[in-house]
This record gives C-alpha cells, sequence and structure tokens, in this order.
C-alpha cells in the first residue's frame, strides 16, 4: 500500500490523476486443468471481466485519459481503430458514461468482407452506445481524416481530446503500470511469485505498462508480449518511448532500452485480424478446458504462443506463470464465418 501511495502521489504532483472507472479488482485466477496438462502452474488475470462495457484492458488506460480529457475541458473524444476494435467500444462505453460526445474512426484494415465481420460483434455495441461512426477504407490515410474531422469541431467551437490508437500512449500506459499493485497483492493472496508475465500486444501501451510498474517496484519479472501485428520494429519502437515516458513521470532510474522488450512475432499468422487454425484450436483448448473464451484478434494468438513457447521449454518449469486476459471477447461473434 505504501508503494501505491508513492506512485499516486509522484503523477499528483505532475498533474496526472485519473478517474475512477473500474470498481473492483479483476479476479487472478489458476487454470487447473491446463496446469495439470502442461505440467506447470499456470494463472491467468482476467481483464475481460473488468466492469463495463463487456470487459476489456482499455479501461485502465481510460481511467487516465478520461481524466485529462476533463482536466482540458474537452466536450467530445475522438479515437481510432480497426472496424472491430476493443478499444474503441470502450472508449465509447466510458464517454457516453461520463456524458462527453464520442467519435470512432474505424478503418477497414482487415481483409473480411462478410455481413457477420461488417456488422456484428463490437460494432453492434459502438451502434448500441450511439457513437458517432466514421468508417474509412484501409488505403485512406487515418491521420489525415482525423486531422480534418478536429478541424471540423474546433471550428464549432468543441473542444476535442484525441486519443490513439488502443489508448496506447504515456498517459494511458499508466493505468497497466499500476494494474501491478493489483497483481502484486493477489499473488500474496495465492501465495505466489510471478517473475514470468505474457500478454498480447497490438500498440505498446499495455506491455510498457506492465514493464515500468515492476520497475517502479525494482521487482525483476520478465514480461513476455506476443505480438498481433505484421511489423514488429515500429511496436517495439511505440513500446520503448511508451515506457522510457513512464519511467521519467514514476522518476524511475533503471537503465532501459530496445533490447529489454520481450516481443515474440512468432504467432501473428497472415496478418492482423485473421486468426488461423492453431489460434481457433488454441480458443477451443482454454474454452473447453478452462470454460475462459479467448479472441481471435489478441488473446487467442497470444495464448498459442505462451503454449507453444511452454512446451519448447522458453519458460521455466518451476515458477508459476501469468497471462493477462486483455478481453476482446465480444470480438469473437463477429468470426462466426471463420470457427473451423
Amino acid at each position: 500500500m505504501k508503494q501505491l501511495i508513492r506512485f499516486d502521489s509522484n503523477l499528483e504532483k505532475k498533474n496526472i490523476g485519473r478517474t475512477e472507472i473500474i470498481q473492483g479488482v479483476s479476479p487472478l485466477m489458476p487454470l487447473r486443468n491446463l496446469s495439470k496438462k502442461y505440467d506447470r502452474e499456470i494463472f491467468i488475470k482476467r481483464d475481460d471481466l473488468t466492469e463495463f462495457g463487456m470487459g476489456g484492458n482499455k479501461l485502465r488506460k481510460l481511467e487516465y485519459l478520461l481524466f485529462q480529457a476533463k482536466a482540458q475541458g474537452a466536450k467530445r473524444i475522438i479515437t481510432v481503430g480497426a472496424r472491430q476494435s476493443n478499444h474503441a467500444r470502450l472508449t465509447a462505453t466510458v464517454a457516453r458514461m461520463f456524458g462527453v460526445e464520442v467519435d470512432l474512426v474505424l478503418k477497414n484494415s482487415v481483409p473480411l468482407t462478410h455481413d457477420n465481420y461488417r456488422l456484428n460483434g463490437n460494432i453492434v455495441l459502438d451502434r448500441l452506445l450511439d457513437a458517432n461512426i466514421h468508417e474509412i477504407d484501409a488505403q485512406y490515410h487515418v491521420s489525415e481524416f482525423i486531422e480534418k474531422l478536429i478541424a471540423q469541431y474546433e471550428l464549432r467551437g468543441e473542444k476535442v481530446y484525441f486519443i490513439p490508437i488502443g489508448g496506447s500512449n504515456t498517459i494511458g500506459g499508466l493505468g497497466y503500470a499500476r494494474s501491478v499493485f493489483e497483481i502484486e497483492d493477489q499473488a500474496e493472496d495465492l501465495g505466489v511469485s510471478f517473475k514470468h508475465i505474457a500478454l498480447a500486444s497490438g500498440s505498446g501501451g499495455t506491455h510498457a505498462g506492465l514493464i515500468a510498474g515492476y520497475a517502479f517496484l525494482n521487482k525483476e519479472v520478465n514480461v513476455q508480449a506476443y505480438n498481433v501485428q505484421i511489423e514488429r520494429d515500429p511496436l517495439i519502437f511505440e513500446t520503448h518511448n511508451i515506457t522510457k515516458n513512464i519511467f521519467k513521470l514514476l522518476d524511475v532510474s533503471q537503465s532501459f532500452n530496445e533490447n529489454n522488450i520481450n516481443l515474440s512475432n512468432d504467432y501473428v499468422g497472415e496478418s492482423y485480424g485473421i486468426p488461423n487454425i492453431e489460434t481457433w484450436k488454441t480458443i477451443r483448448l482454454v474454452a473447453q478446458n478452462e470454460g475462459i473464451i479467448l479472441d481471435p484478434v489478441y488473446t487467442g494468438k497470444a495464448f498459442t504462443g505462451f503454449l507453444n513457447d511452454i512446451i519448447l521449454g522458453k519458460y521455466p518449469k518451476k515458477e508459476p506463470l501469468l497471462f493477462i486476459h486483455t478481453g476482446g471477447t465480444p470480438g469473437i461473434f463477429a468470426y462466426n464465418n471463420e470457427v473451423n
């Protein structure tokens, strides 16, 4: 608790606060059947069960992002993502809860054109929330579209707050730096200590936040991310920048460079948003053994990598392992045509 107070006070001195959105803690639980199957102690952090908007990791980021938006007097939030963006769905949820207008710029960047993908999943919830949806083609320069949209609203006298893809910037990453205290408390209650944490990464903010949080605690933890994007270098660069900037905000003096970022590109598959046979096998395995639903875009791919790396001996046999379930469950309903 003393460390958490120090964490919060460090940020308060820099005028960075958070809006309390998440009311409780998300479960951290053992995967009993898979632990037996793989002869490892495997645990999962259920951030898919955060309370609002059908859950997901972005709520932790939005606690800090929303505070900044309101502090700047913004009456409208604009964010961007793919058509089935979990981040867009949760941004719309939070904006509506706190009386802020919201615009979602959704890029048709995944090469799926059937009606299930176009009209089902997260897009149903976006519409339910009365978000202002702007669909753009994959070829369109999204930054140019957003600049014009912001200028349009500002001409009308509206103060706009822009949130980048995935809520992944320095302010958003603080949500996962803070989550480390919750994880450590839960681990203590379970009588374990995690030195190996795995998760999916698409925009770098969650990964960066976890690295920074453990650096703040001065605890050595291997945070292994599994990339869901085809290109690795841009995500390494972004993760490094966010981590470095959070270090500055938290007064962490630990040396850190791009070589310290553990990011696997081995399980991306064909492209972002396209699950392969192995991803679906993993989703079935976890659903049938643990009753937990992974998603086909992020956690399904990452858990595939996580289990395969366990088999390959990349994680120590006698140490407990933690996987962060970052959410995305509503998106699975957009993939009915793809289920094998």
